[in-house]
């Protein structure tokens, strides 16, 4: 564990600096405080394994703070919370985002840049050249550009193993819908146990979880929201469950080692950024620097090298 947090750890630093270089460029969703954020447990024992890990962070030289909390007091830290929640972790420093507002804030601070989006046009295939790359869309209508990056999920190796990449990218697929609340949470809830987060998205609290590996686009199973549903009904207090909306899946690409693949490839202007697993969001613009890095440099930043698509 303290191995794979060292190697992650130079991409870690500039996470939040990332998110920030993103406004300053025009991106208007911004992240929010996540004061607090909750790591929350039935008993004190349960909290025990989280404790650990987070020591085990902070050991290996990342900018970790935390503290234990009692059931009494994070209840009235978070009056949301029954009495099933014993106790929590409270974790200080960390940011949260609403999604689907932070994309469409990205995709129009791109257009307003002069970038040009595509929206529903899948690519079939891609070809390297000696001078640009060639990309095919579904109707067989050509682009040709000076490099390209592979960043297609989880359905990543079908375009990215012809250019050398040869570990497997596996859909993990999560489960989220969103609910009604008599009072919003002040921050995020995380519950380890149940594999559960809840976060405040607008005016309904989005709850996600679930991990299970299937082909991305299998139907949704209604098993795994049910399950999600009874894992946290008896935790939360004045939230409808019952009143979901938002239904809907998601496949996380996951790789055997849980590292991401970002960097070059074997074909000098193809590139690529994938495997992140439940981190997209969270490393998305750490990445976007490295990969913009090696592409307009031509060389590959330090941070790069525990994520070496080659590897």
């Amino acid at each position: 564990m303290a191995a794979g947090h060292g190697r992650l750890r130079p991409a870690q630093r500039a996470l939040l600096e990332a998110f920030d270089a993103l406004a300053a460029g025009g991106v208007t969703a911004l992240t929010k405080p996540a004061e607090p954020f909750l790591a929350c447990f039935a008993q004190e024992r349960d909290s025990r394994g989280m404790l650990t890990e987070l020591a085990q962070m902070r050991d290996a030289g990342q900018d970790v703070t935390f503290r234990p909390v009692t059931g009494q007091e994070v209840r009235s830290m978070e009056p949301v919370l029954t009495d099933r929640v014993g106790t929590a972790v409270q974790i200080f420093g960390q940011r949260y985002l609403n999604p689907p507002e932070f994309i469409q804030s990205l995709a129009d601070a791109v257009r307003a840049r002069g970038g040009r989006i595509i929206e529903n046009s899948d690519v079939t295939d891609l070809r390297s050249a000696s001078t640009d790359v060639h990309v095919t869309g579904p109707s067989g209508q050509q682009h040709r550009h000076d490099a390209a990056v592979i960043a297609t999920g989880a359905v990543f190796g079908e375009l990215a193993a012809r250019f050398g990449v040869r570990r497997p990218v596996q859909a993990g697929r999560g489960y989220s819908f969103s609910v009604p609340v008599e009072r919003m949470p002040a921050g995020p809830l995380y519950f380890p146990a149940q594999r559960v987060a809840c976060t405040p998205l607008g005016d309904r609290l989005r709850v996600a979880g679930m991990m299970e590996f299937r082909r991305p686009a299998d139907e949704s199973d209604p098993r795994r929201i049910a399950a999600v549903v009874e894992a946290v009904r008896p935790l939360l207090a004045g939230v409808d469950v019952d009143d979901r909306r938002d239904e809907w899946v998601g496949s996380r690409p996951c790789t055997p080692d849980g590292l991401p693949l970002i960097g070059a490839t074997a074909a000098e202007r193809v590139f690529v950024a994938g495997g992140h697993g439940m981190w997209g969001v969270v490393l998305g613009p750490i990445t976007g620097q490295l990969v913009a890095q090696a592409v307009l440099k031509g060389e590959v930043p330090a941070e790069l090298a525990p994520f070496d698509p080659l590897r």
